[in-house]
């Protein structure tokens, strides 16, 4: 849902305008398709953006840094950024609406999302500052003088943060946001007590009930507002670091000693995130530090020794090894109790130069968080993840999307394919096609549980999953759309599929089919489609385009013993049906 109030008009400041944006016409109105009102699609938002950066600078249309000054960019970026609400985008968002505030006059929107930015980040008095100039330079702007209400109530202008309110509601009469402002302020409310609500009243009204599942993932962020200085020194008081904070930097980090040796602690959060850390929980950790049993670990039977930890504002861990004499490195996840719960490896640069055995490979931290932001936008929230332990080249996740009100089946996409480059011809080269991310769609009545799985009759479209996902790199070969693969045998007992065919996502938003990672590179995703020997064979004869207008009446969903797309049409009726196939 979206978090800025503004966002019921959005662009309406900036059309009084002639801005002279590198984003053209057919670019805002897309921009503008991702907005939804009470909810939008944000991350499509922001890597749609970030493909017009990429594009316009591979043309030669732009130079990064004039997309980085461009206003409207920034607005749009900013606006995608703030409404994903999490610490890391704020922070974002204020490093790059930065650079176009030399075109920031008398753009009230500009003042107002910097604003909002710099308070996520903690930087209260700087938020105030660009709050209040910019009640000057656009007064007519409404929802500047919403952030200014809280920004003066907060440094105890009660009189001045209560003008502003009133100012607001001659400009949007009866307004709830406004409303519930002026109520905080008279009750003494701190900011953090004043951001914790949705613009819709029904939205808001389930969140102060305690009803809402975003509920935490607000707090967290709302959480690096403010500083509690009781929370910091409690923390001082267990770690006791020399220096917490490095210049320029949006997380706490520093050096600490386990049995002589010097581990770097990142948590990644400001010092206000981090005095909200519960003692009890701080404790615990730096208890497992102490204890030395995170110190050396193997993966791949190779060992490594501990070198740094993650700390999330969600409570994750994530310890990073590096490998005992090798150049590399690998990564263990750890789930609330201390106990693994994955690994992977980071790189491993020498292995097969050396004759030794090469370590799985994975995603950068940077690309795991886009992938995972692309299949929760696109494909739906996961609820669990199915962990690799032991990964024998490629570290293959498999995160699973349960039914909803808008789908009737569960939804399994792997996450780690990608982070292999595929062989992928030289004349395809330029499509970038060498990553890659697979879906299969099961069953809403498809058992999922630990003790069904063990039998191969429900486990079978899981294992085709990572089948598929490590071909690629076993065969030195490359899997893309219309791509068929042969398994040799049915899959199971219970069914006659015995081969698959690759298509495009299906009953996804429009853009689910590719995901940008931050340094441009794409993960392609595809649908897996099992398939019977006939239907393979037709496939092979005419091709894929061919084949799926045979099977347009049929779902996508795997249905073990649905009826052949080849059968004679009398025996058509009463196959498993409901989904139009895309291709």
């Amino acid at each position: 849902m979206a978090h800025l109030q503004e966002e019921r008009i959005q662009g309406e400041s900036r059309e009084k305008k002639d801005t002279g944006s590198l984003l053209s016409r057919e670019e805002v109105e897309k921009l503008q398709s991702f907005d939804e009102g009470g909810s939008g699609y944000f991350y499509q938002m922001l890597d749609y953006l970030l493909e017009i950066i990429q594009t316009g600078i591979e043309e030669g249309r732009f130079t990064e840094e004039q997309a980085y000054e461009d206003m409207e960019i920034g607005l749009w970026y900013a606006y995608a950024c703030l409404n994903i609400d999490t610490y890391e985008c704020y922070y974002r968002a204020a490093r790059w609406l930065a650079d176009s505030e030399k075109h920031a006059g008398g753009c009230g929107t500009w003042y107002y999302r910097y604003s909002v930015a710099l308070t996520y980040c903690g930087r209260l008095e700087e938020a105030f500052r660009y709050a209040e100039q910019g009640t000057k330079e656009e007064p007519d702007y409404p929802w500047i003088w919403l952030q200014a209400g809280k920004l003066r109530s907060h440094f105890q202008d009660r009189e001045g943060a209560l003008k502003a309110v009133e100012q607001g509601l001659s400009l949007v009469p009866d307004d709830y946001e406004f409303q519930t402002l002026r109520e905080e302020i008279l009750k003494g409310a701190s900011l953090e007590e004043m951001e914790y609500h949705w613009i819709d009243p029904s939205f808001d009204s389930k969140l102060q009930a305690g009803l809402d599942e975003n509920a935490d993932s607000k707090l967290q962020a709302i959480s690096c507002i403010a500083v509690d200085p009781a929370g910091l020194a409690a923390f001082r008081e267990i770690f006791h670091p020399e220096e917490l904070e490095r210049e320029d930097s949006p997380y706490c980090s520093f050096h600490y000693p386990i049995r002589g040796r010097e581990v770097e602690l990142i948590f990644r959060m400001n010092k206000a995130g981090l005095s909200k850390l519960k003692p009890e929980w701080l404790k615990q950790q730096k208890e497992r530090l102490d204890g030395g049993g995170w110190l050396v670990q193997s993966a791949q039977g190779k060992p490594g020794v501990l070198e740094t930890v993650f700390f999330g504002l969600d409570l994750s861990v994530n310890l990073i090894y590096r490998l005992t004499g090798e150049d590399g490195y690998f990564q263990m996840w750890l789930n609330e109790d201390g106990e693994p719960v994955g690994t992977g490896a980071i790189s491993y640069e020498n292995g097969e130069e050396d004759g030794q055995e090469t370590m799985a490979e994975c995603y950068e931290p940077e690309e795991m968080d886009a992938v995972q932001k692309h299949i929760e936008t696109y494909f739906g929230e996961f609820k669990s993840i199915w962990h690799e332990l032991v990964s024998p080249d490629i570290h293959v996740d498999i995160c699973l999307i349960p039914p909803a009100w808008d789908r009737d089946h569960y939804t399994l996409v792997t996450m780690g394919m990608g982070a292999h480059r595929m062989a992928v011809p030289e004349e395809l080269a330029d499509q970038k096609l060498e990553r890659a991310e697979l879906a299969i769609a099961l069953p809403s009545d498809w058992k999922l549980d630990e003790t069904s799985l063990q039998d191969e009759n429900w486990y079978w479209p899981l294992r085709l999953l990572k089948v598929l996902a490590r071909l690629p790199k076993n065969t030195g070969s490359w899997l893309g759309w219309g791509h068929t693969i042969e398994n040799g045998e049915a899959f199971a007992f219970n069914t006659e599929l015995c081969g698959a065919l690759l298509i495009r996502p299906q009953d996804v938003r429009e853009g689910g089919e590719a995901c940008i990672l931050p340094d441009g590179s794409i993960v392609n995703f595809y649908q897996v489609i099992p398939l019977y020997q006939d239907e393979m064979e037709y496939k092979q004869a005419y091709g894929a385009e061919e084949l799926l207008e045979k099977m347009k009446d049929i779902s996508f969903v795997v249905h073990p013993a649905r009826m052949d797309a080849l059968a004679e049409a009398e025996d058509i009726a009463s196959r498993p049906t409901g989904f139009p196939w895309g291709n």
